[in-house]
């Protein structure tokens, strides 16, 4: 049960330890960090607790095939793996780099190198790519995906697009900081970001298409740190799919065109030329 896997981790001021592996927590890197081998780790408690608090309700659940976008240094990789044991985890990210030396330690040490495929210099919005990865590593399965890889609109809708349609009904697809916009230390006018459009969209058109159908998204969930969306029962060509076809909105109401207003304000100073002229016929 995952439930299980959480209660086996334990929270130090710079570091996340599960058993015998250590993660230390980016967001407090500190000068006394004593060294050692250890995976670097971009999430937080908070973070881990939502997701406790959501796979508490599924305490069963146990993805066969699982994609994650996004690798970083390679530590989430293995915290999913250890939570959900699935039979195959792939995992890509733009980056042009290799495993870390720890991270090849743990595949050797748990003899799962066969289970868990990693796979760098891929972008995220490259349709093509992902789908080739896809029937390639999983044989065209996906039970689970977790984007926790740009957190810009674009490649993030580009991902989604190509991907949900893969997933079989009942599979679960993730999106991490969707609400980046949403918090102080991003809101900055000058920051780096501050000219990407925000995550926020998609969650609400995602929104807007669950309530347009439940065939496509049965189902979705969202906290704070990330959005939960259920594949639904109807099958998508995934070479095709644009999600704003599955989306209905009413059509935008025309403003009507009020001609009073403007009648009075062009009549106005006729008017008061008609005042001024009976004064004079007075």
């Amino acid at each position: 049960m995952t439930s299980n896997m959480f209660k086996r981790l334990i929270w130090q001021s710079d570091r996340m330890l599960l058993d015998d592996l250590v993660f230390r927590l980016e967001h407090y890197r500190n000068n006394d960090w004593d060294g050692g081998e250890h995976f670097r780790f971009y999430k937080i408690k908070k973070l881990v607790d939502q997701y406790e608090a959501f796979f508490s309700r599924l305490p069963d659940w146990h993805p066969s095939h699982m994609l994650e976008l996004g690798i970083f240094d390679g530590g989430s990789t293995v915290f999913w793996h250890e939570l959900f044991q699935p039979h195959k985890l792939v995992a890509v990210d733009i980056k042009e780099r290799t495993d870390s030396p720890y991270f090849r330690q743990y595949l050797e040490s748990r003899g799962v190198a066969g289970k868990i495929k990693t796979i760098w210099n891929v972008n995220q919005a490259d349709k093509d790519r992902l789908h080739h990865v896809v029937a390639e590593e999983m044989n065209g399965r996906l039970d689970m995906v977790i984007d926790d890889a740009s957190h810009f609109y674009e490649p993030t809708k580009a991902s989604f697009e190509v991907l949900f349609p893969l997933c079989k009904p009942g599979a679960l697809y993730i999106i991490e900081d969707w609400a980046w916009d949403h918090w102080a230390e991003f809101s900055a006018a000058d920051h780096p970001w501050a000219e990407k459009t925000r995550l926020t969209q998609l969650v609400t058109e995602l929104v807007e298409a669950v309530g347009t159908s439940t065939d496509f998204i049965s189902n979705m969930t969202v906290f704070e740190g990330f959005a939960v969306i259920e594949r639904g029962p109807k099958r998508i060509d995934a070479k095709n799919f644009v999600l704003e076809d599955h989306i209905v909105r009413r059509p935008a109401r025309r403003k009507s065109f009020r001609l009073a207003p403007i009648r009075r304000a062009l009549m106005q100073p006729i008017v008061r030329l008609v005042k001024f002229l009976r004064k004079f016929r007075t």
